[in-house]
């Protein structure tokens, strides 16, 4: 009991059957978790929060996710980023632009893909929990997910 699986052989896919098979003959009832299909490393943080991203325009829209517009899709990223920023005061993720014939300053958002990966983690981990309090489930994958069972480790 508590083994993991890698399924990627005949080999492995046996063990795992017989490691089932001889759960259930002495406990007569297994509940085995939704699975992780392919590899951690085919998604890394970035790329995932945009996935994220649409998936949750797409919840709040109530429309699929196919159906989400690239200006929607923006306009969530931004939104997602203001908020967090409102909640953690994170200074990595703005910028200050001086606007060179009013001079008026202005904050924008540094774009996701120059966070590193601490500051990604914690911000993804965020984007879970939020769009977790409102209903909609974002599913760990990739980097994410690997970075996410190290530290419950």
């Amino acid at each position: 009991m508590g083994q993991s699986f890698r399924i990627n052989s005949e080999h492995t896919w046996n063990c795992f059957v017989a490691n089932a098979r001889a759960l259930y003959d002495e406990h007569k009832f297994i509940t085995f978790p939704a699975p992780r299909i392919g590899a951690d490393r085919s998604l890394d943080q970035n790329a995932l929060f945009h996935v994220w991203a649409r998936e949750f325009a797409a919840y709040m829209m109530r429309c699929d996710v196919r159906d989400v517009t690239e200006n929607q899709l923006e306009v969530t990223k931004k939104r997602l980023k203001r908020t967090f920023y409102g909640a953690t005061g994170n200074a990595w993720m703005v910028y200050e632009e001086t606007c060179p014939l009013t001079k008026r300053v202005e904050k924008g958002f540094t774009s996701s893909k120059s966070w590193g990966r601490g500051e990604m983690f914690e911000f993804l981990t965020w984007l879970q929990w939020i769009a977790g309090e409102r209903g909609c489930l974002l599913e760990s994958k990739g980097e994410y997910a690997k970075l996410q069972r190290e530290q419950n480790q």
